[in-house]
């Protein structure tokens, strides 16, 4: 069977040269999240293979990914079998106090600039990541960078590129004084940020710039690299002005329904904190500001209606099944990543031993 025929099947179906002196802890967080952990053995994946994931929890993101017709929610970078794992995520932020909560529950530093944004962590850290102590996932996989001519060393090149190329600092693990990890530079020496506005404008991370915050997402992240690295820019996509509309309703009554029942996000929120309003209903529009207009500090639902009843506003960013030839999403020719030709590969726990690490 031509790779075409599966690609088509299976979609239906479903820096070693860093700065030595280690950074200050960015301080504390009242996050839920567990950062650190351990497996017993590190996965398969080879040197300079993309990584996709769908976590089992839900959650905002995989919230506007489904609402877009997108299926995986992460995407990473491995360094090996058994080796280092670079991605771009942020731990679940922490709420703000009496009386903020109750217009702006999530405390807005930590929504506006994720932690630990683009990060080096080593395989007891991503085991950690993926799994949380138990947790399951509904897809991980690998892909290798390949043309219609076969497998080929592009992407063990980006590999090279960021261990050698992409600057990084050494940063203490927030819940284990004893752990630390590395966090990637941009393009103008800051650290990256998460931000969650790049799933609305990645703006010109992909071609080698810097978003706003200094921030990118996992998969802007990965694009960023492949162009940096010296290889022709993935091609951002244009989501219209419904799906845009249709992504923002969706991460809004995400975070409210999560929020309302006591799940993943907004663990626990709804039900110990009271005011004059809903609590859940600010959560699901400071968040949906956050993503849809860089907004991270208001609850203001005009922020929203502004974008959502202007017909001309659009959604241009690149994604996780963007980056895997996915979804509809174009696996050959101009302005793909350079792994999207390959298809899915199983992820197996088999190399290496005990590794102990800490994702933020």
């Amino acid at each position: 069977m031509s790779n075409r025929a599966v690609k088509t099947i299976r979609s239906a179906a479903l820096v070693v040269a860093a700065l030595a002196a280690p950074a200050a802890l960015a301080g504390s967080s009242d996050t839920s999240d567990a950062a650190c952990g351990s497996t017993a053995a590190g996965w398969n994946a080879p040197n300079g293979s993309l990584i996709l994931s769908r976590g089992g929890g839900g959650g905002p993101i995989a919230a506007v990914l489904d609402a877009v017709g997108e299926y995986r929610t992460h995407s990473m970078f491995s360094h090996g079998p058994g080796q280092d794992v670079t991605h771009e995520t942020m731990y679940t932020p922490g709420t703000n106090g009496w009386p903020s909560y109750c217009s702006t529950p999530l405390k807005q530093g930590e929504l506006t600039s994720g932690f630990p944004g683009a990060a080096r962590i080593n395989q007891g850290a991503i085991y950690q990541y993926l799994y949380g102590g138990g947790g399951s996932l509904q897809y991980l996989s690998y892909q290798r960078s390949r043309t219609s001519a076969g497998f080929d060393t592009r992407g063990e090149a980006v590999s090279n590129w960021m261990l050698s190329s992409m600057p990084t600092v050494a940063w203490t693990s927030k819940q284990d004084g004893g752990q630390s990890f590395r966090r990637y530079l941009g393009p103008n020496g800051n650290v990256l940020n998460y931000v969650l506005y790049q799933y609305r404008d990645l703006e010109g991370v992909h071609v080698g710039g810097a978003g706003w915050n200094n921030g990118m997402v996992c998969s802007t992240l990965i694009a960023h690299a492949q162009y940096r690295a010296g290889f022709s820019p993935v091609d951002a996509y244009i989501y219209n002005h419904s799906l845009l509309q249709t992504a923002g309703n969706s991460l809004y009554n995400s975070v409210q329904n999560e929020c309302n029942t006591g799940l993943g996000f907004w663990k626990g929120i709804g039900s110990s904190i009271t005011c004059f309003e809903n609590i859940c209903d600010d959560a699901g529009r400071q968040v949906r500001n956050c993503m849809a207009a860089g907004r991270c500090d208001t609850d203001d639902s005009g922020v929203w209606n502004n974008i959502s009843n202007n017909a001309g506003t659009v959604a241009r960013s690149i994604s996780p099944d963007r980056l895997g030839g996915w979804s509809g999403h174009p696996y050959n020719g101009a302005g793909v990543s350079l792994w999207a030709y390959d298809t899915s590969n199983t992820i197996q726990w088999n190399s290496g031993g005990n590794v102990y690490g800490c994702w933020f």
